[in-house]
C-alpha cells in the first residue's frame, strides 16, 4: 500500500476503536489509547512509511507468498468470522488444498516482534526514573506502533500474498494500489508539504466534500461494512497471538487473491484491459472493500491487544507499590 493509504488507515482503526461497544475496562483501555494516538497524529504519516522509506525490508518482512500445492500438508487457520476476508476465503475451492509458503519471507515474525518490542519500550519507560538516558520516549514508542500498523496493512494487500507476479507486467499490483491512494486522497486532501492530514474538529483527517463520487462511494462503502460489524477481540478460533491471526490473515489475503485472479491468469496474461471484467468471482471494488476494511480492523485489534497488555502489567506494577 502507499503512504497516505498508511497513514488514513492508522486514523480509521483509532476510529473504530473510539465507536466500537466495549466493556467498561475495555473502554478505559481504548480510551487511554486514543488520547495517546491524538498526541502523536501528526507523526503518523512518516512513522507509518518508515518501513518503505528507510528500512526497505519490502521483500521480506512486507510479504508472506504462498503457492497452490497438492504435496505440502500446510492446512489454513480461523479468523474473526466477521472479517470479509473470512467470507470470500472460506468459499474458494483452494481453501480445500494445502500451499507452500516461500522460505524467505516473515510478514508475521516481523509483526510479533514489534509489537513485543512495543510492550518492552512501555515497559522500561514505566520502569526507569524520569531523565533516565536508556529510557525509551514517547516518540520512539509512537514510532513502533505506526510501524506496527504498516506491516499489518501490507498482510491485507492480497497480492502480498500470493507468489504469481503481479507487480511486473502491467504491474496490476501498484496500479491498484494506486486507485486506493487516489480515492483516499481525493476524499481526505493531506497537506503533502508537512506529511499530514488536515483535521476535523474530532481530531480525525478532514473529509472533502467535493471529492469524487466514485470515489466517496468506495469509502462510504469501507465505512458502512465496518460500522455494521462487530468488533470482535479474538485472534480468531485456535489463534493465540498475533503471529497466528497475521499468518491467518496472509492465508485469507492469498485466497481473495486468486478469488479476483483465478488459477491459470498471472503477469503475462492479464492486461490493462481484462483484470476489470472481472476475470475472478469478485469485482475489483469488492476486493478493496474486503483489504481495507480488514486492515483497518486488524490494526486496531492489535494495537489495542497491545496496549491493553502493556495497561495490565503497568496496573500490577503501580498495585505493588
Amino acid at each position: 500500500m502507499k503512504k497516505y493509504t498508511h497513514a488514513w488507515l492508522a486514523f480509521m482503526a483509532i476510529k473504530r476503536l473510539e465507536n466500537v461497544k466495549l466493556s467498561a475496562t475495555d473502554r478505559k483501555y481504548a480510551d487511554s489509547l486514543i488520547n495517546w494516538f491524538m498526541d502523536h497524529r501528526d507523526d503518523v504519516t512518516q512513522g507509518a512509511w518508515y518501513p518503505d522509506a528507510v528500512i526497505m525490508d519490502m521483500a521480506n518482512s512486507h510479504v508472506l507468498k504462498l503457492t497452490p500445492s497438492v504435496d505440502a500438508k500446510n492446512k489454513f487457520k480461523k479468523l474473526p468470522t466477521t472479517y470479509l476476508n473470512y467470507k470470500y476465503g472460506k468459499a474458494s475451492p483452494l481453501r480445500q488444498q494445502s500451499f507452500t509458503v516461500d522460505k524467505d519471507d516473515n510478514l508475521p515474525d516481523r509483526c510479533e516482534s514489534i509489537a513485543h518490542s512495543v510492550i518492552d519500550h512501555l515497559k522500561m519507560q514505566e520502569m526507569e526514573d524520569k531523565g533516565s538516558s536508556v529510557s525509551p520516549t514517547d516518540n520512539q514508542v509512537a514510532l513502533l506502533l505506526f510501524m506496527l500498523s504498516h506491516y499489518i496493512a501490507d498482510a491485507h494487500m492480497p497480492f502480498h500474498c500470493d507468489s504469481r507476479r503481479f507487480s511486473e507486467g502491467i504491474n496490476l499490483h501498484g496500479d491498484i494500489e494506486g486507485e486506493w491512494e487516489d480515492a483516499i486522497m481525493d476524499c481526505y486532501p493531506p497537506d503533502t508539504s508537512n506529511e499530514r492530514f488536515y483535521y476535523d474538529r474530532f481530531g480525525y483527517p478532514f473529509k472533502n466534500p467535493n471529492s469524487n463520487p466514485s470515489h466517496q462511494f468506495f469509502l462510504d462503502k469501507v465505512d458502512n461494512e465496518l460500522s455494521g460489524r462487530k468488533f470482535i477481540m479474538s485472534w480468531g478460533a485456535s489463534n493465540g497471538n498475533l503471529w497466528d491471526f497475521m499468518s491467518a490473515i496472509c492465508q485469507y489475503s492469498y485466497l481473495l487473491s486468486y478469488r479476483f485472479i483465478p488459477q491459470g491468469y498471472d503477469h503475462t496474461n492479464v492486461t490493462a484491459q481484462n483484470w476489470r471484467r472481472p476475470l475472478g468471482s469478485i469485482s475489483v471494488e469488492d476486493f478493496g472493500v474486503a483489504s481495507i476494511s480488514d486492515a483497518i480492523d486488524s490494526i486496531a485489534r492489535a494495537w489495542f491487544r497491545v496496549w491493553r497488555r502493556y495497561k495490565k502489567w503497568e496496573k500490577k506494577q503501580r498495585t505493588k507499590k
